[in-house]
């Protein structure tokens, strides 16, 4: 598996992370919960940083950069 696809799977597998905290929120009515907040703005920090990783690899496998 290449490099640009691990990193695809990577950033796939922390979406799902963030909808199913989403989803765990609002069942049990605790959108504004703060512990919740923090790992939400955690998971949307790891997935900025995932998109950047992908998008360098995939520059790097087209010879890109």
């Amino acid at each position: 598996m290449e490099g640009s696809e691990i990193a695809r799977r990577d950033h796939q597998r922390n979406k799902s992370e963030i909808v199913n905290l989403v989803k765990d929120m609002f069942a049990q009515d605790k959108w504004g919960n703060q512990q919740y907040k923090e790992k939400l703005q955690e998971l949307v920090t790891k997935d900025e940083e995932l998109v950047k990783d992908v998008i360098a690899k995939i520059k790097l496998e087209k010879g890109m950069e």
